[in-house]
């Protein structure tokens, strides 16, 4: 198989992920905003609550940086909108924000809840991949994320545009999700239900990768440790048990079918995996 057909399918797998996720009842993100994940109550007041409630972010890469009054702002993977939202506030009038994201069902609730912000003259949301911008060279002035390059194929590639599209002296504000070595089986358990969760890297190779890009001063400004009562939570979330066995057996229902062989294994998998997932917030620039 070629290795443009397994990129394929992986961003397949991650579309399809993200647009099941929204027929749920939340992100992640959504359930705890304000403790661990960095919105403050004057941010969640400046939000329509459907970009909160379809937010699969985990943590909010604003927090780090100080935005001024005009800059220019691109978000990676921005989902309905959260932090394009809070950009745009932030940058005012004379600023601009665009927002990039893969997937149609995100795309048309990002435009939405930008809108109702009364933001869409400040903020604009396009279609394209991260690893191929519709943005152009030496443009922004911050480039922004909320666990999104972790689902990448291509992360070399994400971050090269992350390069490309900075202004000299532009900076890199992100949270993503990385993970220490996993036991193999333990890997693919969590790809039958999450095969985005399953790219993450470990957290050296990712800062290594981010570096060797071009750009500079990367560091991580601060680490949160999933513990086990958080990845319980987590793989409550993902396998969205809505029916008994027997149900999802008459019906052939394939994604409960997963979710009921895998429950027996998420408490030693939740064992094995306790502090050793995490989500960082990583800040770098682009050379003057």
């Amino acid at each position: 198989m070629k290795q443009t057909d397994v990129t394929f399918g992986h961003r397949e797998s991650v579309r399809q992920e993200y647009e099941a996720k929204l027929s749920q009842s939340g992100g992640f993100c959504a359930h705890q905003l304000e403790t661990e994940f960095g919105y403050d109550q004057e941010d969640q007041t400046a939000i329509p609550q459907d970009a909160i409630d379809s937010s699969f972010g985990c943590a909010n890469p604003l927090a780090m940086g100080t935005l001024n009054e005009g800059d220019s702002v691109l978000d990676l993977g921005c989902g309905a909108g959260l932090d394009v939202i809070l950009a745009a506030r932030r940058v005012g009038a004379n600023g601009k924000v665009i927002g990039v994201d893969m997937t149609g069902a995100m795309i048309e609730k990002a435009r939405a809840n930008v809108a109702a912000a009364g933001l869409d003259h400040i903020a604009e949301i396009r279609k394209g991949l991260i690893e191929s911008l519709p943005v152009e060279s030496s443009s922004v002035d911050w480039v922004i994320s909320n666990c999104v390059v972790s689902l990448s194929p291509e992360k070399e590639q994400v971050f090269a545009e992350v390069h490309r599209v900075l202004k000299p002296g532009g900076k890199m504000l992100l949270t993503d999700l990385v993970m220490a070595p996993l036991p193999g089986w333990l890997r693919r358990l969590v790809a039958l239900k999450s095969p985005a969760a399953a790219k993450a890297l470990d957290r050296d190779r990712y800062l290594q990768t981010i570096a060797g890009s071009g750009l500079m001063n990367v560091s991580v400004r601060s680490q949160l440790d999933y513990d086990a009562s958080m990845l319980r939570g987590l793989a409550q979330d993902e396998l969205n048990i809505r029916m008994g066995l027997w149900q999802a057996l008459l019906t052939l229902n394939r994604g409960q079918l997963t979710s009921h062989l895998l429950r027996p294994m998420v408490e030693p998998g939740i064992r094995l995996a306790a502090n050793k997932v995490s989500s960082i917030k990583v800040y770098a620039e682009k050379p003057v």
